[in-house]
């Protein structure tokens, strides 16, 4: 994998697609175009080195499959600006990404949510949840984003039982790595979200979450929910804000950037946010790069905060966010972090006990260039699903017999078998020649 000094960014957040939007009458056609324009012309003179795109959840605004297949088409054309793969989208699900029809058409769905919700201590509520996800015959607190998950599993950013947050690293120099991390805040979403007169009910968070300890590694956390918005905050916080150096946030749909000495977090303004006097769409660029100073690594940061501009025509510096400069930009130093969160304890044996548990953890190979995975994966759901039924036949990934019965889930499993099988290449190939065929 090769090394980059720079990595950047574009960071959406509450896109809220509808059913009819780019309809002839939607109004926000406009607005996201306005969008494109603005990462044509300006992110690309000031950004090196795009590597993806950050959306931190409200993807659709009901759930439903239409929102997602309009969302993919718009999220293509951002790519296709700064020419990166489809596959280079990194997502979370908000609480407008849970089918809230599918939550009150079901008692179970409602009975789960309410029992982890009930429970008065973080602990407990883990206990709960734990339960509930290890119920194979009527997965509850995954039902409601069934939608979401079709649509993000083309970017490996799907959440289930087996795997409820995802990670993605990329190298930096100075020996450091930047692992992006995406949690799901919106387990327990639902008609009570939003009650009048009161403020939005408390999330879950799970402690199973929060991100672990590595040597070097730099974190960059994505949740759609911000801290305010959690249960258990308390128990919560401390432990993300020690562990995860950067953090985007979305839902409360105002924008600010709060700049700790270890901390870098971005509360990010809405896409689309409802359109009252106040009304002023945002979304961010941001640039991460490292260094190394008296011997210590530091993790730079910078945030372009952009937004509408009066008139409505296009975008610009959002200068009451960044103090009149076109970006904001800070430095942590990791080492120095690291050290001050761990200094009670021995630091060679933690790293090595904490490697042992992250066992979602990927190393990275530096001496050669590995398979790229997502690209791989992100075709393979783009053909037809008698075309994957054929593909993985002929890999001997599934069988005759359990072709007829394959689900999502068994798809995944079959996936993750041509990985430990080495076979990601041949099923590549096979993807694409089926593509040919179909054109």
């Amino acid at each position: 994998m090769k090394k980059l000094n720079e990595l950047s960014f574009i960071h959406l957040s509450d896109i809220h697609f509808v059913k009819s939007s780019n309809d002839p009458s939607d109004i926000d056609k406009d607005l996201r175009d306005a969008i494109i324009t603005d990462l044509e012309i300006n992110a690309r003179e000031n950004l090196k080195n795009v590597a993806g795109i950050l959306v931190t959840g409200d993807i659709a605004f009901s759930g439903n499959i239409e929102e997602y297949e309009i969302a993919k088409e718009y999220l293509n054309r951002v790519c296709d600006v700064f020419h990166i793969k489809p596959s280079d989208v990194y997502c979370v699900p908000g609480n407008h990404d849970v089918n809230q029809n599918v939550v009150n058409s079901s008692d179970l769905i409602f009975t789960a949510q309410n029992a982890v919700d009930e429970k008065g201590t973080i602990d407990d509520a883990d206990k709960t949840f734990s339960k509930y996800i290890s119920d194979n015959n009527f997965n509850a607190l995954f039902k409601p984003i069934d939608e979401y998950n079709e649509f993000a599993k083309r970017f490996e950013c799907n959440i289930s039982a087996d795997k409820i947050f995802w990670q993605k690293d990329f190298v930096l120099e100075e020996n450091l790595k930047l692992r992006v991390v995406g949690i799901n805040s919106s387990f327990l979403s639902n008609k009570t979200d939003h009650q009048k007169g009161k403020l939005d009910r408390l999330m879950y968070i799970g402690q199973a979450q929060i991100p672990c300890y590595e040597t070097d590694v730099a974190t960059l956390l994505m949740c759609h929910h911000p801290p305010q918005c959690w249960k258990f905050k308390d128990n919560i916080l401390p432990r993300i804000n020690k562990r995860a150096d950067i953090q985007l946030y979305g839902h409360m749909h105002s924008q600010s950037v709060e700049i700790m000495d270890e901390n870098a977090i971005l509360y990010s303004g809405a896409v689309h946010p409802t359109r009252t006097v106040d009304w002023l769409p945002r979304y961010n660029w941001i640039t991460i790069s490292s260094k190394t100073e008296n011997e210590e690594r530091i993790l730079k940061v910078e945030i372009y905060p952009r937004c509408l501009t009066d008139d409505r025509d296009s975008f610009t510096i959002d200068s009451t966010c960044s103090l009149g400069e076109n970006h904001i930009s800070h430095e942590i130093n990791l080492d120095r972090k690291r050290k001050a969160a761990l200094q009670d304890r021995k630091k060679e044996t933690l790293f090595k006990d904490e490697i042992e548990l992250c066992t979602q953890s990927t190393l990275v190979d530096q001496t050669s260039e590995p398979i790229d995975e997502r690209k791989i994966i992100y075709d393979f759901y783009e053909i037809s699903w008698i075309d994957q039924i054929d593909i993985l036949t002929q890999l001997s990934l599934i069988t005759k017999e359990t072709s007829t019965k394959l689900d999502s889930k068994m798809i995944s499993e079959a996936i993750n078998r041509a990985r430990e099988q080495e076979k990601l290449l041949e099923l590549h190939k096979k993807t694409l020649n089926k593509m040919e065929e179909n054109v």
